[in-house]
């Protein structure tokens, strides 16, 4: 059996909301077997920070937001306990678009997110039992 991966895009317009997509359908907001998974509601929150992170690297350079996506994909670890062995966001912004201009607006935003910096940091996780 092969490597468990997901995927997710975040798609942001140039106004107007954030859509989520899974294989390019609209993810779907039920939680459970066969739906919408944990996971990818991991990977919706890196996205959709990220996203929302760049709005406000446009705003704070001055520039007018334009139409971009974020891509969002992860692998499962081989081994146990489970969990992800990596993340990783790419976005891509119009043609056009400079890769200096796009580096420097990716890299204000990554500054900004707090979810992927929150990763990055590899946080404690406890795990606690109450009222047993």
């Amino acid at each position: 059996m092969g490597v468990k991966q997901w995927a997710v895009r975040v798609v942001s317009p140039v106004s107007g909301p954030l859509r989520v997509l899974r294989d390019g359908l609209p993810l779907g907001e039920e939680i459970g077997v066969g739906q919408t998974t944990p996971v990818e509601v991991l990977l919706v929150s890196v996205g959709t920070c990220f996203a929302l992170s760049c709005h406000a690297a446009f705003k704070m350079r001055g520039e007018a937001r334009v139409e971009f996506h974020v891509d969002v994909s992860a692998r499962k670890h081989e081994e146990l306990p489970s969990r992800l062995s990596d993340i990783e966001v790419a976005a891509q912004f119009p043609t056009g678009a400079t890769a200096e201009w796009a580096t420097a607006l990716t890299r204000l935003a990554k500054d900004l997110c707090t979810v992927t910096n929150t990763l990055s940091a590899q946080p404690a996780c406890a795990v606690r039992v109450r009222g047993a």
